[in-house]
């Protein structure tokens, strides 16, 4: 691991010291676990159990995809199996927990393999509720996403507010697919007891994030180490808000492990910036002679459906787990940045 990953596992497993051994001696199922997230929870399970006197059993699930860090996992607790989760399959192992990070989030692809997308966030995570229904686990994360509230009309948005989603628009496999898995989920909890928690993430961004992804951040580095320029593919006032992986896995493993079945959280920072804000932190950062242009995207349906403002309400997951996002978007930038200048390839 580089020094940067190293020191972002450090700081979640600090912040789990007072409940991280209820996993311990426990079989994980991680989800999508080559991906972007599913790296940082392998990673810290894998850290974690150097500390524990039984270790915690590690089952990686991922089509492989998406994914593009495919190296082998050389760890005696760490299991890979290569599985699409839309298709039926069984898990022969006992198991405590499940992590479900698989989804196709880049839009570029999921505009690409629309159908596909669907049956990742439907049925994929049918399949993994009935999974998790028959080995009766102790308990279940479902990363949702911010994108389940569409085009919200109330900016911060809170986790009660229903949405304002098009059905029929080019983000809505991703969107609506997303809504109803977690339509599904809580309807596991509530028929058959399965502890499912649902962690709704607003623009996680941090190291193993592809620079081919085509969100903001990853697009903005790329096209300024590539060409020495920013391109904006809107007006530049769409605002966002960015959160480093370490404060959302922090939030996540609190989710698995405090709250009762059925619960939703946020998981964010509240800290929101336009567009054109973030071309101008990342030129900060990495060259000030950078320059930012505007210019309308070849992709006709790229800013179709595209929300204006995304900033989430997180005064429930305060008061509900302690939780406070601190690391600022510079902080952040610049972390994600020193590692894509050594794992850019």
């Amino acid at each position: 691991m580089t020094d940067i990953v190293s020191q972002d596992i450090e700081w979640v497993i600090k912040d789990l010291q007072k409940f991280s051994n209820k996993l311990e001696g426990k079989n994980i199922l991680i989800v999508g676990g080559k991906g972007f997230l599913g790296t940082y929870f392998v990673k810290i399970l894998q850290t974690l159990n150097k500390s524990f006197t039984k270790p915690c059993k590690i089952i990686v699930l991922d089509n492989l995809i998406t994914a593009k860090h495919k190296e082998t996992f050389d760890d005696s607790n760490t299991k890979f199996i290569e599985q699409d989760i839309s298709k039926k399959f069984d898990i022969e192992d006992d198991l405590d927990f499940i992590i479900h990070s698989a989804s196709i989030a880049s839009p570029i692809v999921y505009r690409k393999f629309p159908l596909k997308t669907i049956d990742v966030n439907y049925q994929g995570t049918r399949n993994l509720l009935e999974l998790a229904r028959q080995k009766n686990i102790e308990g279940m994360l479902l990363l949702s996403s911010s994108e389940v509230y569409g085009d919200p009309a109330i900016v911060p948005t809170p986790e009660s507010y229903w949405g304002h989603v098009s059905c029929t628009g080019p983000r809505a496999c991703y969107d609506e697919s997303k809504r109803l898995a977690e339509t599904v989920a809580i309807l596991y909890s509530q028929l058959y007891n399965v502890p499912i928690k649902i962690a709704r993430p607003f623009n996680v961004y941090g190291p193993y994030l592809n620079l081919e992804d085509g969100r903001i951040i990853p697009d903005f580095i790329k096209n300024s180490l590539d060409h020495s320029e920013i391109i904006i593919h809107s007006d530049g006032t769409p605002t966002r808000s960015f959160c480093y992986v370490t404060d959302a896995m922090k939030a996540f493993f609190k989710i698995l492990l405090l709250p009762p079945g059925g619960s939703i959280f946020n998981v964010g920072n509240d800290e929101e910036i336009s567009v054109h804000g973030v071309a101008e932190t990342i030129k900060k950062i990495i060259n000030p002679s950078i320059k930012i242009k505007i210019q309308k995207s070849s992709d006709p349906n790229y800013v179709i459906d595209n929300p204006q403002r995304r900033c989430p309400n997180l005064e429930y997951i305060t008061n509900t787990l302690d939780f406070i996002p601190e690391i600022s978007l510079q902080q952040g930038i610049e972390r994600i940045y020193s590692w894509y200048k050594v794992n850019s390839n």
